[in-house]
């Protein structure tokens, strides 16, 4: 059985994020910042006409990143459990199957964003977890939003 990747360069790291959550690469346009977002949602682009979160993976990684995602960044646009998503990519390196036995579940730099990695021609490429993604920015949306509220209670 084997695996299909999307893989890309996020900052100076590269990783590889299931195909089948990948619906298209686009060339980003104006991303409209989120007033008292967390750090990991660099904001909002329209894409025909429906508004999409833009997710930094540097951010939720990290690594060091711009102030702003500027126009004409590549980003991969994923759905998963009915959100779909924008991550600004520095440049898709490739497309490819990975067969089971070149994954290695864990191993360094796992953690709950990268179950694993698969081991190529340019070396071990960790395997982003795109749920896990979603769910610690939803996380991370629900403690600004509390602690919006809790501030606004105060006054």
């Amino acid at each position: 059985m084997e695996l299909d990747v999307i893989v890309f360069e996020s900052g100076d790291r590269r990783f590889a994020l299931e195909l089948k959550y990948v619906q298209e690469v686009f060339t980003l346009g104006h991303v409209t910042p989120v007033p008292l977002a967390p750090p990991a949602i660099r904001g909002s682009a329209n894409l025909r006409g429906k508004m999409v979160p833009v997710i930094s993976i540097q951010t939720l990684f990290g690594l060091p990143t711009r102030n702003k995602v500027l126009p004409g960044t590549t980003a991969l646009l994923t759905h998963v459990e009915r959100a779909t998503i924008a991550i600004p990519v520095g440049r898709v390196i490739d497309v490819m199957s990975v067969p089971q036995n070149k994954f290695e579940e864990g191993g360094q730099g796992s953690g709950p964003l990268i179950p694993g990695s698969f081991r190529g021609l340019a070396g071990s490429t960790p395997l982003l977890d795109i749920t896990a993604v979603l769910r610690t920015v939803q996380r991370a949306s629900v403690r600004a939003n509390d602690a919006i509220h809790q501030r606004s209670e105060v006054r």
